[in-house]
Parts: structure tokens; C-alpha cells; sequence
């Protein structure tokens, strides 16, 4: 029998390191994996039941709540509306998010089965392929002249987000390999990244990577090397400037141009329509700090657009979401849909701390960050990436904490 938990935890760790690989080149794929490597965690805490420790604290705690708020919310609010069969991007997620926290913990808590080094080395495998693979898929799109680059999520706005932490992640493991052709292999990974983050032109990414690869490399390293890190500038200042004029200069153009017209009464555009639903997303958390349902939102939105018509293309998008994580939630979930929400980021960036996790406190960061002007929580293919990630972040961690 421990010959079975122990091939069973093998296969369930591949299956989730094909879905990180595959998430940028096929979405249905990427879930199919994802979905078998979550019934073999539950075959396989099922069969490990006796070793099941739920005192010590796990990153699975934070995700399944997530997901509870949400399931809690739909069927408060949605459920006696839209019947169970009907689609909703909530119940979607939470589905995913529940499955997932199952994977999260199943993979932290036996990651014993498997030695770290062997571990690290079938990261780098995965990530590295699913980066190449990505890249590859990126380049042959722009030479069929497509503008903004999507890869296999078909919205360059979500493939940036989860290129740049999927990149972020192939450079971790790299790291953690300690050796000068990993740590090269590594800048330059950084550097073909930005190149193709900014065929997306997704502004958020644009502005972040270079940040975020900076703060992952200094939390590493624990100190700055100068003579690479001028090289490396060096290097980021070429391809800044190569692509100012192509990709970078309009963005910005792009972006002031918004601001100004959103200030002149004008929100019909990128920046202007998240400013509206920013301020109608908190308008609607004050009036309903409980939560509230879509339809209610919606209709509520719409009497107080009469009053502030300078918001009106908030209306847009009322039905989807309102492009910014926490302002979401406090819209749908008043309160407790915050509070949670919060306790989500802080739990996993302390833990990251705690257990000197590189790779989950980027991801993280990324997370929240990114979140500030959209919802990958919502996103099927984010939110499956992000749980496959953080069910491999514990094997990771350069500090292993006794379990105890």
C-alpha cells in the first residue's frame, strides 16, 4: 500500500506540472490535467487519511475559504435566481477554488514523497517548457500580424498576467539551481519576457515585470551584485528603448490622454470606465455592506448613474466585474467579502515570509497587484494556474519549518 500513496502522489504531482506547462498553449488541456490531478489528491488524502494533520496551518486554508466565500455568496444571492445549471463566474470559481485547496494541501503535506532536489529539477523542467512553449506560440502569432499577442487564453490582458508569473516562476527555479549558466539562463529569461509582455500591450504587466523580477531577484540573493545588475540594466535600457516607440510610447500616451478625458466627464474609455466602476463598486459596498446580488448591483448602479452620469459606462460592465479584486468584492460581499479577501493575500505573504518562499510571495504579489485593475479570480484559466502554483510553492521553500 505505501508503494500505491506513494506512485499515486508521483502522478498527481506530474498531472499538475503538465497544467502549469500547458496553460498558455491550451486552455481546455491545461483543465483536463488540472481536474485529474485533483480527484488523485482527493484519492490520495483518502487513502493518507491517518496522517491528515489539520492543526498545522496550510496555504489550502485561505484558498478554500475564498472559495467557501464564494459558494456561500452564490447560493445566498444568486442560486434562488439563476437555478444551480446556469453559468456564473462565481460558482465556476469557487468550484475551482475548493477542488483546488484539496490539491494545495495534499502536495504540501506529503511533498516528503518526493526529494526536494528531484523536486526542483521537474519544476524547471515544467515551467521551462511551458515558458518556451508560450514564448514560441507569442512570436509566431506577432508574425501574423496580430496586434496584442494572446497566446491560447485568447485575452492579452489574462495571458500577460499569467505569462509574466509563469516566466517569473521557470526564473525561481532557475535560482534555485546556484550556478552561473542558471543565473545567465535566468537574465536572459527575464529579458525575453519583457519583449513579449509588451506585444500584449497589457499596461499593468508592462509596468510591474521589470519591478517584481527585481524584487524577486534582491529577495534572493539577499544583496546586490553591482557589475550585473549594470549589466542587466544596461540591457532592460536597450529593450526600453527599442520598443519605446512601437509599444511603450503609445501606452503612455494612451494612458494620459484617459486621465484627462475622465477628468473632462469623459469614462468611455480603458482607464476612464475602471475609474467608474471603481467609485460605483465602493458606492455599492457602503449601501450594501452585507452583499448583495448581480441583478440588485446592477439596478442599483443604474439609479445612481442617474445622479452621477459622468460614471454611465460603469453600466458596461456591471455584468461582468468591476476590474478591481477588493472593490468586487465589497460590492457583491459587503464586509466579509473584504475582510476574507484581505486575509487571503496577508496569510499567503506571511507564510512566503515565514518558510522563505520566493516563488509564492511573487506570485502573490503579482496577485494582489494585478488585481488592482482587473479580477483573476473570476478568470477560469488564472484561477487554475494560480492553485497549480500554489500546490508546488510548499516544496519550494528554502526554509522547511518542522512539521510540528
Amino acid at each position: 500500500m505505501e508503494k500505491v500513496r506513494f506512485r499515486l502522489y508521483q502522478l498527481t504531482l506530474l498531472l499538475t506540472l503538465i497544467s502549469v506547462a500547458l496553460v498558455l498553449v491550451s486552455s481546455g488541456k491545461q483543465r483536463e490535467f488540472f481536474y485529474i490531478a485533483v480527484y488523485g489528491s482527493i484519492i490520495g488524502l483518502m487513502l493518507e487519511y491517518k496522517k491528515v494533520d489539520l492543526r498545522l496551518f496550510s496555504i489550502a486554508l485561505p484558498v478554500l475559504l475564498i472559495g467557501l466565500l464564494n459558494l456561500a455568496w452564490y447560493f445566498a444571492w444568486e442560486y434562488h435566481n439563476e437555478g444551480i445549471n446556469t453559468f456564473s463566474n462565481y460558482f465556476g470559481a469557487s468550484k475551482k477554488l475548493i477542488l483546488g485547496s484539496f490539491l494545495i494541501f495534499y502536495l504540501d503535506r506529503f511533498k516528503a514523497y518526493i526529494p526536494q532536489d528531484k523536486f526542483k529539477i521537474g519544476f524547471v523542467y515544467a515551467t521551462g517548457i511551458g515558458f518556451i512553449l508560450a514564448t514560441l506560440y507569442a512570436i509566431w502569432q506577432s508574425t501574423q500580424g496580430m496586434g496584442r499577442v494572446e497566446m491560447a487564453i485568447n485575452r492579452a490582458t489574462v495571458s500577460a498576467y499569467v505569462y509574466s508569473v509563469l516566466s517569473m516562476a521557470f526564473i525561481y527555479g532557475l535560482y534555485l539551481r546556484k550556478t552561473l549558466a542558471a543565473y545567465t539562463l535566468a537574465g536572459a529569461v527575464i529579458l525575453l519576457s519583457y519583449v513579449i509582455i509588451l506585444m500584449t500591450g497589457t499596461r499593468a504587466a508592462m509596468g510591474l515585470y521589470i519591478f517584481i523580477a527585481a524584487v524577486l531577484t534582491l529577495y534572493h540573493f539577499k544583496k546586490i551584485h553591482v557589475k550585473f545588475s549594470c549589466i542587466f540594466l544596461c540591457i532592460v535600457a536597450i529593450i526600453v528603448a527599442l520598443g519605446y516607440k512601437p509599444y511603450i510610447e503609445p501606452k503612455l500616451n494612451q494612458t494620459t490622454a484617459e486621465i484627462s478625458d475622465f477628468q473632462w466627464g469623459n469614462d468611455n474609455t480603458s482607464l476612464g470606465a475602471r475609474f467608474s466602476m471603481w467609485t460605483v463598486g465602493i458606492a455599492n459596498g457602503a449601501a450594501h455592506p452585507l452583499g448583495q446580488s448581480m441583478e440588485s448591483r446592477k439596478q442599483w448602479t443604474g439609479k445612481y448613474i442617474e445622479s452621477h452620469p459622468h460614471l454611465k459606462t460603469s453600466m458596461q460592465y456591471i455584468d461582468i466585474h468591476l476590474h478591481n479584486e477588493i472593490v468586487e468584492k465589497y460590492s457583491l460581499q459587503g464586509i466579509p467579502g473584504v475582510v476574507l479577501t484581505l486575509f487571503f493575500f496577508v496569510a499567503l505573504i506571511a507564510q512566503a515570509i515565514r518558510k522563505d518562499n520566493g516563488l509564492l510571495l511573487i506570485a502573490t504579489l503579482f496577485l494582489l497587484l494585478y488585481g488592482l485593475t482587473d479580477v483573476l479570480l473570476l478568470s477560469s484559466e488564472a484561477v487554475i494556474f494560480y492553485v497549480t502554483i500554489f500546490a508546488l510553492c510548499p516544496s519550494l521553500s528554502r526554509r522547511l519549518l518542522p512539521e510540528n
